[in-house]
């Protein structure tokens, strides 16, 4: 009962999410998966510590997308603090001429650790009042979630106690380079209302308590704020393992995609999607819902055009009610 009463009253001091107060400064931690060199980073930054707050960046010096809770334990990493008179720093590896053996990804977990842990306290000598990963270049929606990077280092920052904000964006926002302010401005939209409704002595969040924010594709005409529940849809996309990569062409097109945004023009970029494609094993996507259309699941409302905000908390425990259930099935082991 005290987790559906958190989780209420946090959708309650959001209702009036349009209506924003300043908010006082508070001592952020920004992280993300898409490493530290990102144009949506680096706007979030620059717009909260334009609103007052005190941000330190600590993020992957590479693109670690889809690493979920990964961390490399007990192996020496590369922690880049040449930017840290701008409070910037980046975890991890970037000689790509070392071995696998020698090489050590900074993956968003273990960026956002230092960031709580080193740089933190170094600067405010404790823990930060919040933690934000973001914003994604591409949405975190439904099951999509679990291994996500993003929410990865969200649910890191939950399990330490500390209030903590996923936002994911269209994957528009990694090539267009004014979605990065939008985003950030959303979230300052937020966070003033959250701080504008804390009660005095009280974290931003309820214990252990976070949310998942995700902005549609076009924000300029979204249709608002909209509470939602995570769900399954992963946004009108599921995974599915191909023995030939090349024979999707939704792959393929997304890799030319990407190709053009790095430079390439179209024929070139298609010629290259072959090459690396065609006749190759791997993981893409398919379209699909997981069996949920559910209006109220932040993958079908994003796609509607709303902007979404899903409460999550970091505890894997299942609800009460299906545990009891499964623990039927068990009944009889010799525990």
């Amino acid at each position: 009962m005290k987790r559906k009463l958190s989780i209420f009253t946090t959708l309650f001091l959001l209702q009036g999410i349009l209506l924003t107060n300043p908010a006082n400064a508070l001592n952020i931690v920004l992280t993300n998966d898409d490493s530290w060199a990102t144009n949506n980073i680096k706007e979030m930054k620059r717009l909260l510590e334009s609103n007052g707050h005190e941000v330190i960046m600590s993020a992957p010096c590479l693109g670690q997308s889809g690493k979920g809770g990964a961390v490399n334990f007990f192996k020496s990493v590369n922690v880049d603090d040449s930017k840290a008179a701008e409070n910037e720093y980046c975890v991890g590896d970037t000689d790509t001429t070392k071995t696998y053996e020698d090489f050590t990804e900074g993956t968003p977990i273990m960026a956002l650790l230092y960031g709580i842990d080193v740089a933190a306290q170094a600067r405010w000598g404790k823990a930060p009042d919040l933690v934000i990963s973001g914003a994604n270049e591409g949405n975190n929606l439904g099951y999509m979630n679990n291994n996500s990077g993003t929410l990865g280092a969200t649910m890191i920052a939950l399990t330490r106690g500390i209030p903590a904000i996923a936002v994911s964006a269209s994957e528009n926002s990694a090539s267009s380079d004014d979605q990065g302010a939008k985003i950030a401005a959303v979230m300052v939209k937020i966070i003033d209302m959250l701080e504008a409704n804390r009660p005095n002595g009280e974290p931003l969040l309820p214990a252990y308590t976070g949310l998942n924010v995700n902005t549609p594709e076009d924000l300029d005409n979204h249709l608002g704020y909209k509470f939602t529940d995570v769900g399954w849809n992963g946004g009108g996309i599921e995974m599915r393992f191909y023995e030939d990569l090349g024979s999707n062409q939704s792959i393929v097109d997304y890799m030319v995609s990407i190709l053009v945004q790095q430079g390439m023009n179209e024929t070139q970029a298609e010629i290259a999607a072959a090459a690396m494609l065609a006749g190759k094993n791997g993981v893409g996507f398919v379209s699909g819902d997981a069996g949920d259309s559910d209006s109220h699941s932040e993958g079908v409302a994003v796609k509607n055009g709303y902007i979404t905000i899903s409460t999550i908390d970091g505890n894997v425990q299942a609800a009460r009610a299906k545990a009891a259930l499964t623990e039927q099935r068990l009944d009889g082991l010799n525990l």
